[in-house]
């Protein structure tokens, strides 16, 4: 990891910058909106960014500095750093054999009680499991431009489980070789195996779980209301008692078949509805004037096959914001790749990529309540470097890593 002194001010050149600092709406968005500056410049100034416009401008503004660093991103396009509103990188173990399986027509053979079983395994012994497991691939994350994870648990699926990786996140959330970590507490992922009804592991998640995650530090409180998994009933009893302790509300909604999740949690005016691949168009009236975030995964889409999709473009039609996130998870999207979610994005949704990279930097950035996502005059000194020819090629080219320099508060932590 190549670290830039943070006490220096740093001259950053770059091609093009697109500082996504606008109040355009993302429905039809074009760079110049977006905030496009050909021959661009940032002055960096501790963790912040101390100015932003013209090289010419940036320049003259660096003569009144005194031990100023030159950064030359001449030849790449930099964008604020990228944010994944949905991940859950908490796991052990893989589920190739899952993915195996679905290519010839049969039942995963190891399902999520799997990923539950090696993660608590993992947990004897937290200091390890990060350190051999997690921290790796948060790095590798980091290394592809995403400077700002939602991290999610949900594979302990017990009391102490959870709230270890809970303190996991809290203790590692601002490392500088990792993303910053918002904590998310997925309690309500899936029924464990010492229970055998729904009803009852959500009552013990409100009596005993909720008011830990609390302590432990979580920022939401995340559930999968899905049929066969948890009702919308005992959502809303479990996310009312998540709102009662202080935490902020997103949810799994609709992501597999319609079960009425969506209008549930519009209802509640939660910050984030995700997947929604189900939803109906009331949903997507409701959660447009409610200026709730649907956080779309067309990653996960591509994975499983699914037969519909968020409907991104009746949502941005509504007024409504969309961020892409990666799902990123073991069983049905073990993609981390912000960059080629984006393309996921273009391929499937239909969105130009002015709206991509909304998507996964003002978008994502508001459905976490999140101080990130745009370059601006005091804002976080949080951007990537990526080597393409023009910011129309953003979605474009996929399967790789066109992120050559990743600058998070301040300091070059890759490339």
């Amino acid at each position: 990891m190549a670290v830039v002194d943070v006490d220096r001010v740093k001259l950053v050149r770059a091609k093009t910058l697109v500082t996504c600092d606008t109040g355009a709406a993302q429905c039809g968005v074009d760079f110049d909106a977006l905030g496009r500056i050909d021959d661009g410049a940032l002055l960096v100034e501790g963790a912040k960014v101390a100015a932003v416009g013209k090289r010419s401008e940036i320049e003259r503004a660096a003569l009144d500095r005194k031990n100023v660093e030159e950064l030359d991103l001449g030849g790449c396009v930099v964008v604020p750093g990228l944010i994944d509103a949905h991940a859950h990188p908490l796991f052990a173990g893989d589920r190739e054999p899952d993915f195996a399986a679905r290519q010839q027509g049969l039942p995963p053979p190891l399902g999520m009680l799997y990923t539950v079983e090696q993660t608590r395994r993992a947990l004897l012994d937290p200091q390890h499991f990060y350190r051999e497991t997690i921290a790796p691939r948060l790095r590798m994350i980091l290394a592809h431009g995403t400077t700002t994870l939602e991290t999610k648990t949900g594979y302990a699926l017990h009391k102490p489980g959870e709230s270890a990786l809970l303190d996991l996140i809290a203790e590692h959330r601002d490392d500088a070789d990792v993303p910053r970590l918002v904590a998310t507490f997925l309690g309500a992922h899936a029924l464990p195996p010492e229970f055998t009804r729904e009803e009852r592991f959500i009552d013990y998640l409100i009596d005993q779980v909720i008011p830990a995650a609390q302590a432990h530090g979580a920022a939401y409180a995340d559930a999968f209301c899905e049929p066969g998994f948890f009702s919308v009933e005992q959502t809303r009893r479990y996310l009312d008692a998540a709102r009662l302790r202080g935490l902020r509300l997103r949810v799994h909604c609709d992501e597999m078949a319609f079960g009425g999740a969506a209008e549930m949690a519009s209802k509640l005016e939660v910050d984030a509805v995700d997947h929604c691949n189900y939803i109906r168009d009331p949903d997507v009236r409701s959660i447009a004037e409610r200026g709730i975030v649907t956080v779309a995964c067309p990653a996960t889409i591509a994975y499983l096959d699914l037969r519909k999709h968020a409907p991104v473009r009746a949502l941005l039609d509504a007024g409504g914001q969309v961020a892409l996130a990666s799902d990123y998870n073991p069983g049905t999207s073990p993609c981390f790749n912000l960059q080629t979610v984006a393309y996921f994005g273009r391929k499937l949704f239909g969105l130009q990529a002015a709206e991509a990279l909304y998507g996964v930097t003002r978008a994502a950035a508001h459905s976490l309540r999140a101080d990130a996502g745009s370059l601006r005059a005091g804002g976080r000194a949080d951007f990537v470097a990526l080597q393409i020819e023009s910011p129309d090629e953003f979605g474009w080219q996929f399967g790789g890593n066109l992120a050559t320099c990743v600058v998070k508060s301040g300091l070059r932590v890759a490339g």
